[in-house]
């Protein structure tokens, strides 16, 4: 697989050696980022128009640029890879911008194939293409699918996988935990996962929670993301180590609610704001007098008492209002959430 992987310059001085042996090259790019049925049929059929075929696939940063700051689910090295091993593919590129135009002008492919339900005349290159004699092609889509529903679905079933243990409507009991310095050490703007750490006692109270039927939902405010230090895709990362430490005690985290806005943006999802509980409330059908919220700061308290929710505070010092009650440790708080709340 790797020897289809080309830098630029390696690529040109490839595409240079297949027209001197008579080859007609083809071109197309694109994320790749899951790839499915839809992706490989389309790609054995654009085989089928010329003799090599060369794919363009976006860097993680392009693809962050034109779709979604939480994608790709796949790193740029593995999604070369992946394309790499199919037959169909022949040379397989790294493509920084989110327009294939310089790269196509650098190659110059004798085919610029093209998938989805695209006209040839729609094309922003088909200019460029015929500019050097070129041919545009577009392959309509044979498979309804794609990967946005494949995470859809991935996510649906995820969700559905262990479901609140409701007994009827207006059951739930929502346990909304605060993540730095409540779950895990506070480190100011946390975007590397080796450096997450679990505070003491964290797992087993969960767990305990978790026993006594609370769903476990964590609300955060990150505003790093809003000031540039991180992004989305950082923070999920950093999420994804949490949920792996927590695994061995088999806690699980039902659902993250978070609010990427700085202070400045005075946004209502941040904490001391109650929309993201707001939103949790309502997703679960669970009534807030049920729920509680453990956090490290009055603002965590501020929130809940907005929607009617007690709180525990972890701190040494007194409680302070809105605070239902002050706990100096994460045990201590979810044993006075089971004796004054269950």
């Amino acid at each position: 697989m790797d020897q289809k992987i080309f830098t630029r310059e390696a690529l040109v001085g490839w595409v240079a050696e297949q027209r001197l042996n008579g080859h007609k090259v083809g071109f197309t790019c694109g994320a790749f980022d899951i790839l499915h049925a839809g992706h490989v049929d389309y790609l054995e059929r654009s085989r089928r128009h010329c003799d090599r075929l060369i794919v363009a696939v976006n860097s993680d940063a392009s693809v962050r640029a034109y779709k979604s700051a939480l994608r790709p689910v796949n790193p740029e090295n593995n999604r070369m890879l992946v394309v790499a091993a199919l037959e169909s593919v022949d040379a397989v590129i790294l493509m920084p911008e989110t327009h294939p135009a310089a790269l196509m002008e650098l190659l110059k492919p004798d085919v610029y194939i093209k998938g989805g339900d695209y006209k040839a005349d729609q094309l922003e290159s088909k200019a460029l293409v015929e500019s050097y004699g070129g041919q545009v092609l577009c392959i309509p889509v044979a498979f309804e699918t794609s990967t946005s529903a494949t995470l859809e679905r991935a996510a649906a079933i995820q969700m559905h996988a262990t479901p609140p243990e409701l007994g009827s409507a207006g059951l739930a009991r929502l346990a909304f935990l605060d993540r730095d310095g409540t779950l895990i050490r506070d480190i100011p703007f946390l975007h590397d996962p080796t450096r997450v750490e679990l505070m003491p006692g964290v797992p087993a109270g969960l767990k305990r929670l978790q026993e006594v039927g609370f769903t476990l939902v964590i609300v955060s405010n990150q505003q790093g993301i809003g000031l540039g230090y991180y992004n989305e895709s950082d923070f999920i990362e950093v999420n994804r180590e949490l949920f792996r430490q927590l695994a061995p005690a088999g806690v699980r985290i039902s659902r993250v609610y978070y609010c990427p806005h700085s202070y400045a943006d005075e946004c209502e999802c941040r904490k001391p704001g109650s929309l993201l509980l707001e939103n949790a409330l309502k997703h679960y059908e669970a009534p807030a007098r049920r729920c509680c919220f453990i956090g490290d700061s009055p603002t965590d308290c501020v929130a809940a008492e907005r929607v009617g929710c007690p709180s525990v505070l972890i701190s040494s010092g007194a409680c302070p209002a809105p605070c239902t009650h002050n706990a100096a440790s994460f045990q201590e708080a979810v044993t006075w959430i089971l004796q004054n709340l269950n």
